[in-house]
């Protein structure tokens, strides 16, 4: 018999009995829904319909996919039924015990609920109340009462690992626990330790817009795809997963973020960047975009030349410029109409009336649509036309006729005459034919539209020549004008969303996010950003009133998630001190969770030769500790580029770029322009010299995502004098 051993605890066995319980009637729903469905729990099943099917085949198939998410959710459960117990007596009512993991689980006999989902109301138990009196908000209404239990578990393989029950000290050493691990290949999925700030912010209402200030390593990014899976569970009759678009910051960031919603068991979510909403948007429309990292020019360019290049940027992604376009775009739908509309003399529609139809009528189409629609009225009168002029001719040969007829007997001449009269009847009736089918042919000429990019040029050259580039080329700071105009004179065939979370939004112009607006009226938005991290300020914002009034018109909630769970107080004390030196107003102190651990260090090298080989002997000494994650970060992609060639084979090391569609653990190189939003167990920030970051605001927010990133370790190189962002005697 398996010797089982138990954590030290009174009511270890207790618990143990009643995990077994639960993971016998999660195995008996397994077998059931395989029976249901002939799916085998852990093997993935695609299922397809038909191009049009029937009402009944879609309800069927929805049902279907429904149980074998379901299917999904129960076998990832089997493993780890649960991660909480909480004890409440409701006031006036009989004790209940309720059970907290990823997924519930009813009983399918008595329906009692074996697990409670961490979405469900209860569990604002767990994530925002300690012991005593408390109250959650039911479907029914408000409940009072006392918890007298909050037990945290932990339970792998349907083994019982440990249990705490609550207080401070227990929960903040559970806590510890989870984040002191080492991190894997992806983001984590943290449903056992969400704390309560991060829980206010999952549940936030979804009436409103939501804004969030995240601080370094505040759970930002991880919080907003746990938002996803609660908005799903509350509002599943009305909220759908193809419904909802999370927009990343690069294709390498969502390869990172890629796992934690199947983790939730949440699937069919749309993941995309803003450029890949605009390629799907635009389609075969979309002008060639000249890809290049604007933060890697603005790495290598001076403060001087980075505001110049920055007052373009701010002017192009300003409200300004899109009420200027949306001007210029009201004024180019009257200059596309012609002045009347006319067949072989004959009237089809005057001047008046295609303003009536085109302007007013179809104005919620865009521009081509409103010309294939008046297309059909204007093919209509061309046929009426059409026979007008033939019932002209019909009536003149028939008068010609009458006169053949009255002045000559009837004989072969006459005859032949009257054939040759219908003959030239006939072939203008052809003529007419012809010309009208000419006529339909030509229409689209009549209506000058050129295409995206000749539209944006004519835009530019009217209303803002300063912004045409001098090589004439199109890049990704032109796409939200772009758009804009491909939407209003093609149509933008994107599906329509109903929640859109945008991740890194600092980096948003207010252009971008007013036109997500437009193209998705019916959409509540969730915005998570860190203004501290605003390295591509001359493209975004530089504070969050640059959206709440003009953009969302004062009615987005700020939430602000001040304490950072990713780094030690040691790595975050260094970091601040960074920070410190270019404050933000408004913006809370971050205040990092009470894990110690190595202080940071500061390591000045003699050489280029000494720098690669500390760097090279601290990799080899982390790896050697069981870290799994170990990044080098250079300020620039060139000096990224140059490092790997130096020291990358020898470390067995892979490099990282913006268009990688992959992200893997290991030993990483990559530049400052991509390391935000992810994080590793070890960090080295690798040239932290005076001459590389010398006092600047842009900088220090580089270097303060560079020193962000590390979970556990970090070490900060330089050659020569350091940084003077650095604090001295660091």
């Amino acid at each position: 018999m398996k010797q089982i051993s138990l954590p030290d605890h009174p009511a270890a066995e207790e618990e143990y009995l009643r995990l077994q319980q639960a993971c016998d009637t999660i195995d008996r729903e397994i077998a059931e829904v395989e029976a249901l469905t002939g799916a085998k729990a852990g093997v993935c099943m695609d299922v397809q319909m038909k191009e049009d099917p029937d009402e009944q085949e879609q309800v069927t198939i929805q049902r279907f996919k429904y149980q074998l998410d379901r299917l999904r959710q129960l076998s990832m459960a089997s493993g780890q039924a649960y991660f909480a117990r909480l004890d409440f007596i409701p006031s006036g009512g009989s004790p209940e015990t309720w059970y907290l993991g990823r997924w519930g689980v009813l009983d399918p006999v008595t329906l009692v609920p074996v697990v409670v989902d961490w979405r469900s109301p209860v569990a604002n138990l767990y994530y925002s109340g300690q012991i005593g009196r408390m109250d959650y908000e039911a479907p029914d209404g408000r409940v009072e009462g006392e918890l007298t239990l909050k037990r945290m578990l932990t339970v792998r393989q349907r083994e019982l690992v440990s249990l705490f029950d609550s207080g401070i000290v227990s929960q903040e050493a559970y806590l510890q626990g989870v984040l002191g691990s080492v991190s894997t290949d992806r983001l984590r999925e943290i449903v056992t330790t969400i704390q309560a700030e991060q829980n206010i912010v999952i549940r936030h209402p979804l009436t409103a817009d939501l804004l969030v200030q995240g601080a370094a390593g505040s759970g930002k990014t991880t919080i907003a795809l746990h938002r996803i899976a609660y908005l799903l569970y509350t509002f599943q009759k009305t909220l759908k997963p193809e419904n909802m678009m999370i927009l990343a910051p690069n294709p390498l960031f969502l390869s990172y973020i890629s796992q934690v919603l199947p983790d939730l068991g949440v699937e069919r979510v749309v993941q995309t960047t803003f450029e890949g909403w605009c390629r799907e948007g635009m389609g075969r429309r979309m002008p060639k975009i000249l890809r290049e990292s604007r933060l890697e020019m603005n790495l290598a360019s001076t403060e001087a030349e980075r505001e110049k290049a920055g007052r373009i940027l701010r002017m192009k992604g300003s409200l300004r410029m899109m009420q200027k376009l949306e001007a210029w775009l009201a004024r180019l739908q009257e200059t596309v109409l012609p002045a009347g509309l006319k067949m072989a003399g004959v009237v089809l529609m005057e001047r008046a009336e295609l303003e009536t139809v085109f302007l007013k009528d179809l104005r919620f189409f865009p521009l081509e649509q409103r010309i294939s629609e008046l297309k059909k009225i204007i093919r209509k009168r061309v046929q009426s036309a059409a026979s007008v002029l033939k019932d002209r001719y019909a009536e003149s040969a028939e008068q010609m006729a009458g006169r053949i007829r009255s002045s000559m007997r009837d004989s072969a001449q006459r005859q032949q005459k009257l054939k040759e009269l219908y003959e030239v009847r006939d072939r203008r009736y052809r003529e007419i034919d012809a010309r009208a089918e000419a006529y339909l042919n030509g229409y689209r000429d009549k209506f000058p539209l050129p295409d995206v990019a000749g539209l944006y040029r004519a835009f530019l050259e009217e209303c803002a020549p300063e912004l045409i580039p001098e090589d004439g080329r199109l890049r990704q700071e032109d796409l939200p004008m772009l758009a804009m105009i491909c939407q209003t004179a093609y149509g933008l065939k994107t599906k329509p969303m109903k929640h859109i979370v945008i991740d890194e939004c600092q980096d948003c112009s207010p252009f971008q996010i007013e036109l997500l607006k437009k193209a998705n009226p019916a959409a509540t938005f969730s915005l998570v950003g860190d203004l501290y991290q605003g390295i591509r300020a001359d493209e975004g914002i530089r504070s969050w009133d640059e959206w709440k009034g003009p953009v969302f018109e004062g009615k987005a909630d700020l939430k602000q998630l001040t304490v950072s769970y990713r780094n030690t107080v040691e790595i975050m004390d260094l970091a601040q001190a960074v920070a410190a030196r270019y404050p933000i107003g408004g913006i809370c102190e971050t205040k990092p969770v009470l894990r110690h651990g190595e202080p940071p260090e500061i390591v000045r090298a003699e050489s280029e030769k000494d720098r690669l080989a500390l760097i090279c002997q601290q990799v080899r000494d982390w790896l050697a500790e069981g870290w799994h994650s170990v990044a080098l970060i250079e300020k620039t992609e060139e000096q990224a580029k140059k490092l790997f060639r130096q020291i990358g084979p020898e470390l067995g090391a892979h490099l990282l770029s913006e268009t990688d569609a992959e992200y893997r653990g290991g030993v990483m190189i990559l530049p400052a322009s991509i390391a935000k939003g992810m994080e590793f167990d070890c960090v080295g920030v690798c040239d932290a010299s005076a001459g590389n970051f010398p006092d600047d605001e842009f900088l220090c927010r580089i270097l303060y995502v560079m020193m962000t990133r590390p979970l556990h370790r970090l070490r900060v190189w330089h050659r020569g004098d350091p940084s003077p962002m650095l604090p001295a005697g660091k």
